[in-house]
């Protein structure tokens, strides 16, 4: 892998299963810090004191969307991508572009996706 290790990775999903699944996949990559939240207002709280390397964001979460959290990874420059089992007419217009995994994948896909945001770095 060319670019950046995958070293921290936030993931927000709020399905159990699907959350243990993902944290077991970036484990597997080499992942030390893996940071999981189930609600928007969590993984902005992580934010605002961490840095990642990438973020794998669900689209509908517990307390809402995870458009602000999008939001703050853009701004801050950490690549991203979205994990649903939603359409991109539901992402924010500005986001339209970001890589949307539909649920349920295959831990290839996901895995490749992971490694493509990582090696570009965004």
């Amino acid at each position: 892998m060319t670019g950046r290790r995958l070293d921290s990775i936030l993931i927000l999903e709020d399905e159990a299963l699907v959350s243990l699944m993902l944290e077991d996949l970036v484990r597997g990559m080499g992942a030390r810090v893996i940071d999981v939240f189930a609600a928007a207002s969590e993984a902005l709280q992580a934010l605002s004191r961490a840095h990642y390397d990438c973020a794998i964001l669900d689209v509908i979460v517990r307390d809402g969307t995870s458009n602000e959290v999008a939001d703050t990874l853009a701004a801050r420059g950490i690549p991203f991508l979205f994990s649903s089992g939603v359409g991109v007419d539901a992402l924010d217009p500005q986001h339209r572009d970001r890589p949307l995994v539909p649920k349920p994948y295959e831990d290839a896909t996901i895995r490749s996706h992971i490694l493509d945001l990582v090696g570009k770095g965004g």
